[in-house]
C-alpha cells in the first residue's frame, strides 16, 4: 500500500470514529457544569455599588402579646448594620457606630456567599414550599437568618435579600453528609441548597466583627520614641536612631549613668509590631470624666514615630486606670476616636523603670596616678 492510499484509509477511519465520539460528547455534556454559565441567585451582584449591609437574627424568645395590638408580628430580631467607607467597613449603628470592622470577614462571610449562590435545577430542593415546609428548612420568619445588601444611593435600594436556614447536614453523619445550608430569596418560597466548603459566620454580635487592630508598626523603620510612666516619676524619656544606624541613643540621657542597653530597648520596640485593643468601650466624646479614668493626665504615655514610604507616621498611646475586676486598662490612641481597653499583659512591659533597667551603672572612678607614675 503506497503512502497516498494509506492516508486515504486513515482519513476514512477518522471520519467514522468522529461521529460516535461527537454523539458521546453531546450525551455527556449534561454531566459537566460550566460554572460561568450557571444562573446565580443574585445574578449581577457585585460589591462595586454596595453601600451597606444589614444582618438580622431572630431573638430566641418571642415578645409578649400586646393586648392593644394582638396582630403585631411575633418575631423580633437582633441586628447588625455595616457601612462601607473609603477605608473598608465600619459599624453602621449603635453605641459603637463608626468603629472599624474586619473587611476580610465581610468578604468571606457575606459578599462571597451573595456572589456565589447558584439557582438551577441541581440546587433547587423544594419549589413553592408551604409555610410548614419553610419552617422545616429553617426558612420561616421565626428561624431564618437574614442578609440584606443596599446600594450606596440616598434611597438605599435593596439589591440582595437572602434568608439562610438550617444546616443541610443536621442529623446526618459520615462522609456522605451534605455540607451547606438551605436558603431562599425573601420574595420567593423556592428552597435552594447552597453547598460550600468553609464555615459561615452567622452572628450579629459586635465583638465578632470589630477590627481591634490599632497599628502594625514596621519596627525596623522606627526612628524615634518616647516613654513616660509612674516608674520614672513622670519623667519623659526620648530615644532615637541617628544617621540611619540601628543603634539607639537617648535624647538628653539622665546624668550620672552609663551606656544605654540596646537589648532592653529592642525588647520593648518589638512589642509594637502589632498593637491591638482588648475591647471598644464607647466614643471618647461620650466617655465622661477622663480624669476619673486616669487618662487626664494619662498614667502612662508612649509615642513612636516611623517612616511609611515618604510619609511620617506617629502612634500615640495613653493608658489610664485598671478596670475594676478586669486585667485591662483604659486606653486612648490617636488612631481611634473611641475609648478602648488594653490587656494588662501589654501594659506591664511599658511600666519599666527606665533609669534603673535601661542604662548601665556609672563607671567606677579611676584612681589618679602619682606624679612620678609609680
Amino acid at each position: 500500500m503506497n503512502l497516498k492510499r494509506r492516508n486515504l484509509v486513515l482519513a476514512v477511519l477518522a471520519a467514522g470514529l468522529a461521529v460516535p465520539t461527537a454523539l458521546q460528547l453531546r450525551a455527556d455534556a449534561e454531566t459537566f457544569v460550566d460554572i460561568s454559565r450557571v444562573p446565580l441567585l443574585f445574578d449581577g451582584f457585585t460589591s462595586d455599588n454596595l453601600g451597606s449591609l444589614r444582618l438580622r437574627q431572630p431573638k430566641a424568645e418571642p415578645p409578649p402579646v400586646d393586648p392593644a395590638n394582638p396582630n403585631a408580628p411575633r418575631v423580633t430580631h437582633d441586628e447588625l448594620v455595616l457601612q462601607k467607607v473609603d477605608k473598608g467597613w465600619v459599624l453602621g449603628q449603635g453605641e459603637l457606630a463608626g468603629a472599624p470592622v474586619v473587611k476580610e470577614r465581610v468578604e468571606t462571610d457575606i459578599l462571597q456567599h451573595l456572589r456565589g449562590i447558584r439557582a438551577d435545577r441541581d440546587t433547587l430542593v423544594q419549589q413553592n414550599a408551604t409555610p410548614a415546609q419553610l419552617a422545616e428548612f429553617g426558612l420561616d420568619d421565626e428561624h431564618a437568618f437574614v442578609v440584606q445588601a443596599f446600594d450606596a444611593t440616598q434611597t438605599r435600594n435593596l439589591i440582595a435579600d437572602l434568608l439562610v436556614g438550617r444546616d443541610a447536614a443536621l442529623g446526618q453523619a459520615g462522609t456522605d453528609a451534605v455540607r451547606g445550608v438551605f436558603v431562599r430569596k425573601s420574595d420567593s418560597t423556592d428552597v435552594i441548597l447552597y453547598e460550600f466548603d468553609k464555615g459561615w459566620r452567622r452572628d450579629v454580635k459586635n465583638e465578632l466583627w470589630l477590627d481591634k487592630t490599632l497599628a502594625r508598626v514596621p519596627t525596623e523603620k522606627i526612628q524615634r520614641f518616647s516613654l513616660r510612666n509612674a516608674a520614672g516619676a513622670g519623667t519623659r524619656f526620648t530615644f532615637e536612631r541617628r544617621d540611619g544606624k540601628a543603634s539607639w541613643h537617648a535624647v538628653e540621657p539622665p546624668p550620672g549613668l552609663g551606656a544605654l542597653r540596646q537589648g532592653e530597648v529592642e525588647t520593648l520596640i518589638q512589642r509594637l509590631g502589632f498593637v491591638a485593643a482588648q475591647d471598644f468601650r464607647t466614643p471618647l466624646n461620650k466617655a465622661g470624666n477622663l480624669q476619673q479614668l486616669g487618662l487626664l493626665p494619662p498614667q502612662l504615655e508612649f509615642e513612636v514615630q516611623w517612616k511609611d514610604g515618604d510619609r511620617d507616621r506617629t502612634l500615640q498611646l495613653a493608658v489610664g486606670n485598671r478596670l475594676d475586676g478586669k486585667n485591662e486598662f483604659y486606653l486612648q490612641t490617636n488612631e481611634s476616636p473611641f475609648l478602648m481597653t488594653w490587656a494588662a499583659g501589654n501594659v506591664v512591659p511599658f511600666e519599666v523603670d527606665v533609669k534603673a533597667q535601661w542604662f548601665d551603672p556609672p563607671a567606677p572612678p579611676t584612681d589618679p596616678k602619682p606624679a612620678d607614675g609609680k
